[in-house]
């Protein structure tokens, strides 16, 4: 009569298992950088910068934020957006539940010296600030054929 042995699988040591370790801490960086991670640890605006051709135009989504509350700067070709948004409770007012809270933010844009500072504007409505500012002389976008050789 012959037995049969079950095979155990040993634990063995695997080289490339350190990989999954990095593979995550890169995940977690890859959504940091997206701002996902930002938005868990406070106030981070969307934001969208366009070439318009002769200007630059960044749209940033700032919903209650009084005009007062923020600050546009340029300093050294980058541009600093900052606000502080300050959320006031009526009178005698009890809450069941709060998820809104005071709370700030800075971002910033390196523009270089593409951009003439004396040439921006910016303007709130509807919740969106637009901060439009001029390209410095000369830096107009210009289109390069491709040819076949």
């Amino acid at each position: 009569m012959t037995e049969f042995r079950s095979l155990q699988a040993r634990p063995f040591y695997d080289p490339w298992g350190a990989w999954d370790l990095f593979r995550g801490f890169d995940r977690l960086f890859q959504e940091f950088d997206r701002n996902e991670g930002l938005r868990s640890f406070g106030y981070a605006p969307s934001a969208h910068i366009e070439d318009a051709g002769d200007r630059f135009v960044l749209r940033v989504d700032v919903p209650g934020v009084n005009e007062k509350d923020i600050h546009v700067d340029m300093h050294d070709g980058v541009l600093t957006v900052s606000a502080h948004r300050v959320l006031t409770a009526p009178e005698k007012y009890d809450a069941r539940r709060r998820e809104r809270t005071d709370s700030s933010f800075a971002r910033s844009y390196a523009l270089g010296d593409k951009v003439d500072p004396e040439k921006a504007t910016a303007e709130i409505k509807d919740g969106v600030l637009t901060v439009s500012i001029a390209k410095a002389p000369g830096v107009q976008k210009r289109t390069i054929s491709v040819k076949t050789v």
